[in-house]
């Protein structure tokens, strides 16, 4: 089996544009950056323009390598229960250069018409944009991360050597779901189970500021693993559409 290395950048033919619907009736929008300070302002200039609207899909293959063991910053020797190891992959929307997002909303439901999609991991995965964690399936890792507002920054340097074996119950994260802002089904570690995200306005409009801010529109997933080179780090393709209106300066 061939090693890994990290992180993953795709290749942009497994990002393709599905759909470009523009506004009915009405030119290209023209939003101030400058007038976009904080994230009801991003609300404010949806609310305000008639945004652009693309449809996406964005796709991860299959990640089958065994896990890079004491490559980057990934640590030498696994060990049963912890954080050892990961692979990162990272795919960009096909968005206009400083494109600011009105909405994302997710349909998990696969690629294939009339399949349903079945997500499986091992050990663990967070999946993020711009480094923002929107979901994961374990939830205390998260807590040990960094935060920018109601945000959490994904580091892998925070999760490293952590032993998620002293938490023998815990919840997955869904960014927003416990102020009644998001909702999230996503499977348990090595069970295949589908998967679905959703988050409002706002916490969207977060995102969008701070992909603004950082001049980026980038997914990224990550899985884990701590001692099974024969299935750590491992998940099979997973795939999604994603619809995004959007306003352009």
């Amino acid at each position: 089996m061939s090693t890994s290395t990290l992180p993953v950048r795709l290749p942009p033919a497994l990002l393709l544009p599905a759909l470009l619907l523009a506004a009915t009736g009405c030119s290209p929008a023209r939003v101030k950056l400058a007038d976009l300070q904080t994230p009801q302002d991003v609300v404010d200039a949806c609310a305000e323009y008639e945004p652009e609207t693309v449809v996406l899909q964005v796709v991860f293959p299959a990640q089958a390598d065994i896990c890079p063991w004491g490559e980057g910053d990934n640590l030498d020797t696994p060990q049963n229960g912890f954080f050892t190891a990961r692979v990162e992959q990272q795919q960009s929307l096909d968005v206009p250069e400083d494109a600011v997002i009105c909405g994302m909303s997710f349909d998990m439901s696969g690629l294939v018409p009339g399949e349903v999609q079945v997500m499986v991991y091992d050990d663990h995965f967070f999946f993020d944009f711009n480094d923002a964690v929107l979901a994961a399936s374990f939830g205390p890792a998260v807590d040990e991360l960094p935060t920018h507002g109601s945000l959490h920054a994904w580091d892998w340097g925070r999760v490293q050597g952590m032993n998620y074996h002293d938490w023998p119950t815990y919840d997955p994260y869904c960014l927003g779901q416990e102020a009644g802002s998001a909702g999230c089904e996503i499977p348990d570690t090595e069970t295949q189970g589908p998967i679905s995200l959703a988050y409002d306005d706002a916490l969207v409009a977060e995102l969008s500021l701070a992909a603004v801010q950082q001049g980026r529109y980038d997914f990224s997933f990550i899985t884990t693993g701590d001692d099974n080179p024969e299935s750590d780090c491992q998940h099979a393709e997973f795939g999604f559409t994603v619809e995004v209106p959007y306003l352009t300066p």
